[in-house]
């Protein structure tokens, strides 16, 4: 059997991540990816088996903040080419994707580091800083990094929100002293999706990061009104006490891929990456390498996921929900119901969302899906929140 992909396998497979089939033979998903990995890779999968890495036929999955179009079909071919090699461990593509962060960035090697996700990055820096003093975060964030810390001894000072449910950067400068070795921020903020605005965060960041270092999650960057404005990044190039993440799990459609990394300064990413345990992901590390260069799906995706943004958006609106203004790929309302019993009744027909987070009992999350899932997801929520 050959251990090559095929060009129809690639165009067919390429079309089903992206959604571009229009014209095409109509496609079984299961039939293609099957013979993808059959054929790349040796392997005999059962359809009982291959089926167990796939939605369930009908579900609609909107809640983990993926982008459905994704990964892109520059990054799809070079997974395709790579499992036939994935016998042995990744070598310079390491280096390659670092170059061209540096690149972009205007960065040098030792204020770069890779991971796997984002998730890694972060709480690696929770553990080398959380021996060090307190960590400072807000009560309602990404927090799956901040909670195996605290499991693990470190001590989260979790500050409250604002009234507006914006993160409160007074409050939180307010909590730094002495005994604080981190602080950390989501920016935007998940589950809520709003940004800070730019300068506001800088300015934050300028006056905290000299009494402890400042880690900020851009998992969203991408996805915001003015992504180059409400980055920190440029606090790194000038040597501040920052350190920002990103990840290949949002706009560039490689959540299963598991890649992500981190900039900051010099002594935060030797400390961070001492931490770091897992060895990348070979077969991602050259998808991401691919994706990071294709602007054409970047744009893609980003307009997609801002047309469904409004669209989800709208569906709360014709129900007296007003939600919170998002600069992510998912939205935040107060539902004023109980969240997981409405979680319960949308997963009942077949749509996923997230239920309650961390208290907030009546607020619902909805990530982005196709189009054409969240015109379902339209038809339920008014059936659901009508009844």
């Amino acid at each position: 059997m050959s251990q090559h992909l095929t060009a129809e396998q690639l165009r067919s497979a390429a079309a089903l991540m992206t959604g571009q089939t229009a014209g095409m033979p109509a496609i079984d998903r299961r039939k293609v990816l099957q013979g993808m990995l059959v054929g790349a890779a040796g392997a005999a999968f059962t359809p009982g088996i291959f089926g167990q890495v796939e939605i369930p036929p009908g579900e609609i999955r909107l809640m983990f903040n993926e982008n459905p179009y994704g990964p892109s079909p520059k990054a799809l071919a070079e997974v395709a080419k790579m499992l036939p090699k994935t016998a042995y461990y990744p070598g310079a593509i390491e280096e390659d994707l670092m170059g061209l962060f540096m690149a972009r960035h205007q960065l040098d090697r030792k204020q770069v580091f890779l991971a796997s996700g984002s998730n890694e990055g972060l709480q690696a820096a929770m553990m080398a800083f959380g021996k060090r003093g307190k960590v400072i975060a807000p009560t309602l964030t990404y927090s799956p990094h901040l909670n195996y810390a605290e499991k693990l001894g470190v001590e989260v000072l979790r500050v409250p929100l604002r009234q507006d449910m914006a993160i409160d950067l007074e409050a939180m400068a307010r909590a730094v002293d002495d005994s604080v070795s981190l602080v950390y921020l989501c920016n935007p903020n998940n589950p809520t999706g709003m940004a800070i605005e730019g300068d506001e965060l800088r300015s934050f960041c300028r006056e905290v990061s000299r009494k402890a270092p400042v880690m900020i999650d851009e998992a969203y960057n991408e996805l915001t009104d003015k992504p180059d404005d409400s980055s920190m990044v440029d606090l790194v190039r000038s040597g501040k006490n920052i350190l920002v993440t990103r990840t290949f799990s949002k706009i560039f459609g490689m959540a299963g891929l598991r890649v992500g990394y981190g900039m900051g300064h010099p002594d935060i990413v030797s400390v961070a990456k001492d931490h770091v345990m897992a060895w990348p992901n070979g077969v991602g590390l050259y998808a991401a390498y691919h994706s990071y260069l294709d602007e054409d799906f970047i744009d893609f995706s980003r307009d997609k996921i801002l047309q469904g943004r409004e669209m989800v958006t709208a569906t709360f609106r014709r129900h007296g929900i007003e939600p919170l203004p998002s600069q992510a790929n998912f939205v935040y309302a107060n539902i004023d119901r109980n969240a997981d019993a409405f979680k319960a009744e949308m997963a009942a027909r077949n749509v996923r969302i997230r239920g309650s987070y961390d208290g907030y009992d009546t607020y619902s999350r909805v990530s982005m899906g196709r189009i054409e899932e969240l015109e379902v997801f339209d038809r339920v929520f008014s059936e659901v929140y009508g009844a």
